[in-house]
């Protein structure tokens, strides 16, 4: 009997042992970061491997970035949409979920072609609730928000500043010259013309505006990628950066020379 005992004590220090050691893997150390920092700069420098050509390298980042969004995306359905919308409310004997749940579900039959039809009720539900939802919320903001906000400041004129008077006056002027440029029921000559076309200035001043803001928040994150590059690459990280560009380079070089990518180029003519 003490032998027994003796030995599922053993086992089960053995087991608490495992157990605290597979549990410490999860713990973040200062192994892990570095290793978090060579994986990082490597799919940064994949990635941007694309720019020289299409390789094997760029398509292992490709593939583990769609793979790690889609399991995050998964990951955060369930935790913020099916166990608190679906499972916790039924469990608590609210049965109506399951109607919306079961509607959600029969988007899924679209892969079975026997019962897609099936689909149909679903994307009609979710076509018709979700214009429910769109059409006054879009009216509210994007319509009378709009409008309320370019009038608002004609009835504080006395408190107004002479700039914030000229400034409310060119907001207003440019919209109503706008809506005068998308006038179609009527032939734009005359006055009219020339409203429309000081409208194109302003739509072509919001294009600029837009199209520069959008430049500049895409170079915010060219910037952080190459601030985190740069980060891998010093001793702490054990230069992560410099062997990853410099393996990738050797690769190239090694095709290159080979003659491998210029076989694949020939391929690829002959079988387009």
């Amino acid at each position: 009997m003490e032998f027994f005992t003796h030995s599922w004590a053993m086992l089960a220090g053995q087991l608490a042992h495992g157990w605290v050691w597979f549990c410490g893997l999860f713990v973040v150390t200062e192994s892990w970061m570095i290793a978090g920092g060579w994986v990082a700069t490597g799919l940064t420098i994949f990635l941007f491997s694309f720019l020289y050509k299409d390789n094997p390298f760029f398509k292992v980042a490709e593939h583990l970035y769609l793979g790690a969004g889609m399991g995050w995306l998964f990951q955060v359905s369930v935790t913020n949409v099916w166990i608190p919308k679906i499972w916790e409310p039924v469990s608590k004997g609210e049965l109506l979920v399951i109607i919306p749940s079961v509607l959600g579900l029969s988007l899924l039959t679209q892969f079975v072609p026997k019962i897609s039809w099936i689909s149909r009720y679903g994307f009609t539900f979710m076509m018709g609730y979700g214009a429910g939802l769109a059409i006054p919320a879009g009216l509210s903001t994007d319509f009378i928000s709009q409008i309320g906000g370019t009038i608002k400041p004609f009835s504080m004129l006395a408190t107004m500043s002479p700039w914030a008077i000229f400034n409310s006056l060119v907001v207003a002027c440019g919209a109503i010259c706008v809506l005068f440029y998308f006038f179609f029921s009527v032939e734009h000559k005359g006055h009219l013309k020339k409203v429309s076309n000081v409208g194109i200035y302003f739509l072509m001043i919001y294009f600029g505006a837009a199209f520069g803001n959008t430049v500049m928040a895409r170079f915010s994150l060219l910037y952080g990628r190459f601030d985190d590059v740069y980060t891998y690459s010093g001793a702490k990280y054990f230069y992560a950066s410099q062997i990853i560009l410099l393996g990738m380079v050797v690769y190239f070089l090694v095709r290159w020379f080979t003659g491998k990518d210029k076989k694949e180029l020939d391929a690829e003519e002959t079988a387009g």
